[in-house]
C-alpha cells in the first residue's frame, strides 16, 4: 500500500519533471472521477461529468434493464470511499434505445476525500486539488483515426487500486481504429482489450489546449470473436474477445442531456 501511496504522488507531488506532468496529473483527476457501479442488471463503471454546475454520472445503457422509462427513479450502488453505498437515482437514455449511454442523476452530490498520510501531510492542499468532486467537464477534444486514447474502469468484479482510502479504476490505454456504422448507429472502434466491468467507463485523450483530459466517449463492449474449436468428432463454438472495443462518442452523452431537457 505505501509503495503505491508514493507512485501515486509521484503523480501530483512538484518535484515530477512539468513533461511528465502534464497529462500525470490529469490522469489521476480522471481515476478520481471514475466509479465502480452496481446497475439493478449488470455491474461496471461510471464517471462524473459536471454540466452547467449540476453533477451527474454518465455509465453504460445496459447496466440497467430495458424497462425503465426516461426519468425514473432506480436503485443503484456505487462504490464510494471504497465502500459500497446505496443510492437513488434518476435515469436518462439516448431517444435511439440502441445507443449504449445512460445518464444518472442522484439526488445528493458524490465526492471522495483523500486520506493524506503523514509522510505526505505537507502536500494535503496539492493532492486535495486531484480530488475536488468537479468531474469531467463536457468539452471535446478532437480525435482521428490512430489517435492515443485511455480508458478506465473495475473489470472482473470491481478490480482496482486501494489508495488514500479511495479505490481507483484501472487504466488503460488504446488507440482510434475506426468510426463504422452498425445497426444504423454509428460507434467509435478501438484497438485494446477491455474485459466485463469496464462497461460504462470513460474513453479519455489529452486536451493540450486545455491541459486536461477531456472525454472521447462511452465504453459498452468488445466485438466477440467466433472460433470453433475441434475435439474429436465434436466442434464446439466459442466466442473471444477480439481486442476491438466499441465505444459510443461525447455527441451521444452531449444528445441525452439536451434531448431530456437535462441542464
Amino acid at each position: 500500500m505505501k509503495a503505491w501511496l508514493i507512485l501515486l504522488f509521484a503523480f501530483v507531488g512538484p518535484s515530477v519533471l512539468h513533461a511528465q506532468m502534464d497529462k500525470a496529473v490529469p490522469i489521476v483527476q480522471a481515476m478520481s472521477n471514475t466509479y465502480n457501479i452496481y446497475g439493478d442488471k449488470f455491474t461496471g463503471t461510471c464517471f462524473m461529468v459536471t454540466r452547467n454546475g449540476e453533477q451527474y454520472f454518465v455509465t453504460a445503457a445496459h447496466l440497467f434493464a430495458s424497462s425503465h422509462r426516461n426519468g425514473e427513479e432506480v436503485p443503484i450502488q456505487m462504490v464510494v470511499q471504497n465502500e459500497l453505498q446505496p443510492f437513488r437515482a434518476k435515469i436518462y437514455y439516448h431517444p435511439d434505445r440502441k445507443i449504449d449511454v445512460a445518464v444518472l442523476k442522484l439526488a445528493e452530490t458524490v465526492s471522495q476525500n483523500a486520506a493524506i498520510p503523514d509522510e505526505l501531510a505537507k502536500y494535503k492542499d496539492t493532492i486535495a486539488k486531484v480530488f475536488n468532486g468537479n468531474g469531467f467537464s463536457m468539452d471535446s477534444v478532437w480525435v482521428t483515426v490512430g489517435s492515443e486514447t485511455y480508458f478506465l474502469g473495475y473489470p472482473l468484479g470491481n478490480l482496482g487500486t486501494e489508495a488514500f482510502g479511495i479505490k481507483f479504476p484501472l487504466l488503460k490505454k488504446a488507440i482510434i481504429s475506426g468510426f463504422v456504422n452498425h445497426n444504423g448507429v454509428d460507434i467509435l472502434l478501438l484497438d485494446g482489450h477491455n474485459n466485463l466491468g469496464f462497461s460504462g467507463g470513460p474513453v479519455i485523450a489529452y486536451n493540450e489546449a486545455a491541459k486536461r483530459m477531456s472525454i472521447v466517449g462511452v465504453i459498452s463492449g468488445y466485438l466477440p470473436e467466433p472460433v470453433d474449436i475441434k475435439q474429436k468428432n465434436t466442434t464446439l463454438s466459442v466466442e473471444e474477445n477480439s481486442g476491438i472495443i466499441v465505444c459510443y462518442d461525447i455527441r451521444y452523452i452531449t444528445e441525452v442531456f439536451t434531448k431530456n431537457h437535462l441542464h
